[in-house]
């Protein structure tokens, strides 16, 4: 009797979890992370997870003029895997400026050089040139260092370089220089790569398109520069007392507690070029825990507002919020108040997750690209450019690196979450943003089931083309998430976002830990969503199939024709000019009939009844529209 309740009990408590293996496709390597309980199928790390981490120590020295950094740093690289490394794998990521590298943009003649130069490696106690020995060998963006004696599991190993490398200033991806005196430095150090539970190391190149996959590391880093000059940086500043002349300082602590915008740097201060403490070259020095990344920028004319915001009412924490930006950006003057809303508005209201970081810089460079802590971004003309920009950039805060995820292989893991995360905070900040769901839905429908248009499930790492890999990254993933709160209401879909969140801060998720992870925190197979947005090919088309009107009741019959479950809105339209508004979340779907019938009630003469609204994409309006004839 005993055993025959304990099957009744498995068989009852494990068949949701059975059901939601079977119903999802997943490739034969990522299966073996399960088999080996890195990873679990209820959506938990395994009690085998484990994930590699490294501590940077970086010296270096910028020269504006030349537009040159060069630096020294030393690593301790810990292996926590259960495997022997018998190699090491590098990321040389300036390297996408190297003469004959592999990309996917044009680069002005004047960026391309010979890579960034390393002078010399340390491994452990020996040290070397890349030059005269054979266990280095640098493949554009990807350097590989054979181990004479291998790294063990569960061992540490100390590493050194010596590196020098020129900043772009003409084909600026992502980072560069923007004037004579004023640069974003991202990505410019040598850096280990990620070695995990699933893939192994990462050896995909960066070739401009696809973005980064980072571990989890921490960083003290000295940036020396001309004493006329000022650093904003990942981490907290660790010395602002000795680079920053009195008054400045005096204004940077106010602003450190400080619930309105505080001016540290003033255009009189530039002037008078009074803001610093030192006669020739100043080091700022910064440190940054846990962070996937290091990211700096310099300038000696921008201006610096600085306010905080409390993010987390349990703790009271703060952060520190700050604006750089170039005196003729008309729109950056209220960036800092934008970015202080931006970060409340995701702490307390959407999502409803405390700001993980102590700081955030907006930097005024180009167009919008976001690191840990810091974001760089272009000046806009219309105020609601420059409340998404900064609210989208912002965003990546926590996806991908509160969460860790891999922007190289799941861009929409990444990209996607950014695009509609700012979606309830838009309209209170800047009402003339509402067209964002608009134009969200309308680029999506021109494209969606096309040729060119891919399924989620395909790695953004092996999708060439900008249309293609943008809608991929950004449009279908943002549509996706927007229409699974729809259709599990907004209480609902944070508790599952929630454990998700709880379960992999800090870690490595890959796309199966987040489905799996909802299905498990909420108690509910949600295949019947993954499939059509995540998996497969498709589209989203809806249809009025008919419309009959009877004792004052209209029966509107809808028929789903494309695979994608999407919101039915029906407008009822009557000759007198009014209208009435219905509305039936994505969940309609669920059953996965594709038939629906509809009966409102109809108060005076209905002349005409339209489906679907600006924000819900449809490939086909041709059928949305049904004309009541008497």
């Amino acid at each position: 009797m005993k055993s025959f309740i304990t099957f009744v009990f498995c068989v009852f408590f494990f068949s949701p979890l059975i059901k939601t293996q079977s119903a999802l496709y997943v490739p034969l390597d990522i299966k073996k992370a399960y088999e080996k309980q890195t990873r679990n199928y209820d959506g938990t790390p395994g009690k085998n997870y484990w994930q590699n981490s490294a501590n940077y120590m970086i010296n270096v020295q910028v020269f504006p003029k030349d537009k040159l950094l060069k630096g020294s740093e030393t690593i301790t690289y810990f292996n926590n895997s259960p495997d022997t490394l018998k190699f090491l794998i590098f990321r040389l990521y300036q390297n996408i400026y190297q003469l004959g590298a592999p990309r996917e943009f044009s680069v002005s003649k004047i960026d391309l050089h010979d890579g960034i130069k390393i002078h010399k490696i340390k491994l452990n106690e020996i040290e070397f040139s890349p030059d005269t020995t054979k266990s280095v060998s640098i493949n554009a963006t990807v350097m590989r260092i054979t181990l004479e004696k291998p790294l063990l599991p569960k061992s540490t190993m100390n590493l050194g370089f010596d590196w020098e490398v020129t900043l772009p200033s003409v084909s600026n991806i992502r980072m560069g220089v923007y004037d004579s005196t004023t640069a974003m430095v991202a990505y410019w150090y040598p850096q280990v790569s990620v070695y995990d539970d699933v893939h192994g190391w990462d050896t995909d190149q960066y070739t401009g398109s696809q973005e980064f996959y980072n571990d989890f590391n921490n960083y003290e880093v000295s940036i020396e520069v001309p004493n006329t000059f000022c650093v904003w940086a990942t981490g907290v500043l660790q010395n602002a007392g000795s680079v920053l002349s009195p008054k400045t300082f005096e204004r940077y602590q106010k602003a450190e507690s400080s619930e309105e915008v505080v001016n540290i740097i003033r255009k009189e201060d530039l002037d008078l070029e009074n803001f610093s403490r030192a006669s020739q070259t100043n080091k700022w020095n910064y440190s940054a825990i846990n962070v996937t990344d290091f990211a700096f920028s310099y300038s000696d004319h921008y201006l610096w507002d600085a306010v905080t915001a409390i993010v987390d009412s349990s703790t009271m924490r703060k952060t520190l919020i700050s604006a750089a930006y170039n005196q003729k950006s008309e729109d950056f003057y209220e960036v800092a108040k934008i970015a202080k809303a931006v970060i409340q508005s995701y702490s307390f209201s959407f999502p409803v997750i405390p700001f993980p970081y102590p700081r955030m810089t907006v930097f005024n460079g180009q167009g919008g690209m976001e690191f840990p802590m810091m974001v760089n971004d272009g000046s806009s003309k219309q105020r609601s450019g420059t409340v998404y920009l900064t609210a989208h950039e912002i965003g990546h805060t926590y996806f991908p690196f509160f969460m860790g995820t891999n922007e190289r292989k799941y861009a929409f893991m990444d990209e996607g979450w950014a695009t509609i995360l700012p979606e309830d905070l838009l309209p209170i900040i800047e009402p003339s943003s509402t067209d964002r769901g608009k134009n969200l839905a309308e680029s999506f429908s021109r494209i969606a089931g096309k040729e060119d248009e891919l399924p989620l499930v395909v790695p953004s790492s092996d999708i060439r083309g900008g249309g293609t890999y943008r809608v991929s990254a950004y449009t279908r993933p943002g549509l996706a998430y927007k229409f699974l709160r729809d259709a599990l209401g907004t209480e609902t879909f944070l508790q599952g976002l929630h454990e998700y969140v709880k379960r992999w801060n800090g870690k490595h998720p890959i796309p199966y830990d987040f489905y799996f992870s909802f299905n498990n925190a909420l108690k509910d197979d949600l295949s019947w969503f993954w499939k059509p947005w995540f998996f497969e090919f498709g589209y989203p088309d809806l249809a009025i199939k008919s419309v009959s009107i009877k004792k004052n009741r209209a029966k509107i019959t809808v028929e789903k024709i494309g695979s994608m479950p999407i919101p039915v809105a029906i407008k009822l339209i009557y000759k007198d000019g009014k209208t009435k508004d219905f509305y039936e979340n994505t969940s309609i779907w669920k059953d996965g009939k594709t038939l629906k019938e509809f009966t409102y009630p109809v108060d005076g003469e209905l002349i005409k009844v339209e489906l679907g609204k600006d924000d819900i994409p449809d490939t086909d309006k041709s059928n949305n529209i049904f004309i009541i004839i008497k």
